[in-house]
């Protein structure tokens, strides 16, 4: 079989991996059953669509004609995995708000046409927008600003 996507078999590759990651990670969770759902159905249910659509990719890739892989820019990819990395070990002791405007910032050194006003506004209607909706609205236990 030859490959006739790159892009589509690369792409339902990461799926498929980020699929195992999440059954992984479900660990002693219950799962239930649809009628008596337990914590772990919704994260079970998820990464068996994912590992689906991965599939799905994959099999596109050798069905149908697709776009090539194009070169990757590292200077634009290191900076949005260090904000995702960045966020993931301040939310805790930083709080919701400076987690969330740092990750916009540092993400934003990847835009080739970079307007720091810009990222600035987005952070701040991205921080209002997260604590409206995780802390207030869900009640999700996340600290909004830095523990003293």
């Amino acid at each position: 079989m030859r490959v006739r996507s790159p892009q589509d078999l690369v792409g339902g590759i990461a799926l498929i991996l980020l699929a195992l990651l999440a059954w992984s990670q479900i660990g002693e969770l219950k799962v239930g059953t649809a009628a008596r759902m337990g914590p772990g159905y919704f994260p079970a249910a998820l990464s068996i669509l994912v590992g689906l659509f991965g599939l799905v990719l994959v099999a596109r890739s050798l069905a149908a004609d697709g776009p090539a892989l194009e070169r990757w820019h590292l200077r634009r990819m290191i900076p949005v995995l260090g904000a995702i990395i960045l966020f993931a070990f301040a939310i805790r002791p930083l709080g919701l708000v400076i987690s969330a405007v740092g990750l916009v910032l540092l993400a934003s050194a990847a835009a080739p046409d970079l307007r720091w006003r810009d990222s600035l506004i987005f952070g701040v209607a991205l921080v209002v927008f997260s604590v409206l909706v995780f802390p207030v609205a869900l009640g999700l236990p996340l600290p909004v600003w830095p523990r003293l």
